[in-house]
């Protein structure tokens, strides 16, 4: 709510800026537990209802004040970027990370996030097309990774938020030579 940042909201909605990727995660040097609050989103998003808030790393360790606001806001999503690695490091945390995005804020307000600058996201994606939740936590939250789910989440929702037309990208890209990147 600073008014310099205020300034910036108004001049990026002004100019048709409409998606504002907020990180809120963890920092470099030194490590600041700061840096993972969210309830800034909250003031911003309220006076803001024009511009979509994606909060980077959903908070974590914060997931609770993240869900609480993104239920209230319609206009602020969860980046999984920093969550998505515990398929690895911590499949269960993940799948309660999982079911209190999907039970709080719905599979429309959830986006992939790799950190991909880190390394090369392929083996993410596969892991996280394979994921799925235990039993007792579905049971629990009444949700689930459905197929449907995941594609909404590796990239429907952030080509609804960008306005890309999905139908003409794919047309586009049939047509166009496959690059992979290197393992």
């Amino acid at each position: 709510d600073d008014p310099a940042a205020y300034r910036c909201f108004e001049l990026c909605d002004k100019l048709g800026i409409k998606n504002m990727h907020v990180h809120k995660g963890p920092t470099i040097i030194t490590l600041n537990k700061d840096a993972f609050d969210v309830h800034d989103v909250d003031h911003a998003a309220t006076d803001f209802q024009n511009l979509n808030w994606i909060v980077e790393h959903c908070g974590l360790p914060r997931l609770d004040d993240f869900c609480w606001i993104a239920v209230q806001e319609t206009n602020v999503y969860g980046g999984l970027a920093v969550g998505l690695p515990f398929i690895h490091a911590g499949p269960r945390y993940l799948a309660e990370v999982f079911a209190e995005l999907l039970f709080w804020c719905g599979p429309d307000k959830i986006l992939f996030g790799s950190d991909y600058a880190i390394w090369t996201p392929k083996w993410l994606v596969e892991r996280f097309w394979n994921f799925e939740l235990p039993e007792d936590i579905k049971k629990e939250r009444g949700v689930d990774l459905t197929p449907e789910i995941k594609e909404k989440i590796l990239g429907l929702n952030a080509a609804r938020l960008y306005n890309i037309d999905v139908a003409a990208k794919r047309a586009a890209l049939s047509q166009a030579p496959a690059l992979v990147a290197a393992e």
